[in-house]
């Protein structure tokens, strides 16, 4: 018989970080159908409306895996990144993805869906600011970003905090990408 791995994890492979987000604690990290629905409930129970399961080890870890799920009324604030690369493929939904110039202006503004009829992937390696709309109920998409973990930065310009505000900033967005 072979001997199993010392370093060998446990089944119960998640560490709760706080009430939205996961930690995979395996080397080998996987993701089911059925990981994907708890997160959906966790996304539909959280003010943010929006749920993450890190496939990475650590904040300091060079790769940042992420699985994101927003639900339709999640809100991702206007941000952008130093020296980091980021790409999105989606799993399940549609989103559209706005980008901005430092003056708030719409740079463009991107449809994607994971039916694959439009685009499903992007890389974005350049500091543009840019936010995340979910257009279906949920929006599932896998986030990979380099590390280590830096918090983001936000613009002076982004709407007030209040329904409306961001309400109609996310609106301004669908409109411009139809």
């Amino acid at each position: 018989m072979s001997k199993e791995p010392e370093n060998r994890q446990k089944l119960n492979p998640l560490t709760v970080s706080n009430s939205s987000v996961l930690f995979s604690n395996q080397t080998i990290a996987t993701v089911s159908d059925d990981l994907i629905e708890n997160l959906k409930i966790m996304a539909l129970n959280t003010p943010l409306k929006r749920a993450r399961l890190c496939l990475h080890l650590s904040h300091e870890d060079l790769v940042q895996e992420m699985i994101i799920v927003l639900h339709k009324n999640s809100y991702i604030r206007p941000h952008r990144h130093q020296n980091k690369v980021e790409s999105f493929h989606m799993i399940e939904g549609k989103v559209v993805l706005g980008f901005f110039e430092d003056s708030g202006a719409i740079l463009q503004t991107l449809e994607m869906e994971a039916n694959r009829k439009k685009t499903f992937l992007y890389r974005l390696s350049a500091p543009y600011w840019h936010t995340v709309v979910p257009l279906t109920e949920f929006a599932i998409f896998h986030e990979v970003s380099t590390g280590p973990f830096l918090p983001s930065e936000y613009p002076e310009w982004e709407p007030e905090n209040t329904p409306e505000a961001i309400h109609s900033f996310q609106q301004k967005l669908i409109d411009q990408m139809l």
